[in-house]
């Protein structure tokens, strides 16, 4: 708590805003795990996939593996109207700070839409992408599954045909009884 303490006191008000914090007496109770893995913080679709398209073409010049992956809550939360939007944002925004606590700094994860997210995994094969998959679901919070399409780079396709690619594979996922990943080149994995 020291450091949050001592963080507030280096900060301009311009910087708090950045992290969401009104009051400097406010930053001394958020934790430090808590400081840009908010929902709210995650790219949006547009912003993803502009960074997206700067990590493709980073692994096309260096030859990189880099994979890519489209996830989707299998079911929402209970309830409609204000509430039940406030509950689901609730959910969203707690799964993906845990995880955020997964992934590796260099990874990019952005908000595709209301339930689904889009991850690019940085050199990383295949395996290992279907690996970080598998830990995402243990960290996802009780009683919520998730879908997964996931894809590798080839090396010349832009980020547009790996977006379709990951579709597909989220398409195979969901018809074949959901909280699964289907990874495409690889066997069922459920």
């Amino acid at each position: 708590m020291k450091a949050v303490n001592n963080l507030a006191d280096e900060l301009s008000e311009a910087d708090l805003a950045v992290f969401g914090v009104e009051d400097r007496d406010d930053m001394a109770a958020a934790s430090v795990s808590s400081i840009g893995y908010s929902l709210e913080a995650l790219p949006d679709r547009s912003t993803f996939l502009d960074e997206a398209a700067r990590h493709v073409a980073h692994a096309r010049r260096s030859k990189h593996p880099l994979c890519f992956a489209l996830v989707a809550f299998d079911h929402g939360t209970d309830g409609d109207g204000e509430k039940g939007h406030m509950a689901e944002e609730a959910f969203l925004g707690e799964a993906t700070a845990r995880w955020r606590e997964v992934l590796r700094a260099e990874d990019l994860m952005g908000r595709w839409g209301e339930d689904e997210f889009a991850i690019v995994l940085v050199n990383c094969t295949t395996v290992s992408a279907v690996q970080l998959c598998w830990r995402l679901r243990e960290s996802t919070p009780e009683g919520h599954s998730f879908s997964a399409g996931l894809v590798s780079f080839e090396g010349t396709e832009t980020i547009d045909d790996l977006v379709d690619r990951a579709d597909d594979c989220l398409v195979q996922a969901k018809a074949k009884g959901r909280d699964r990943t289907v990874a495409e080149g690889l066997v069922d994995l459920d």
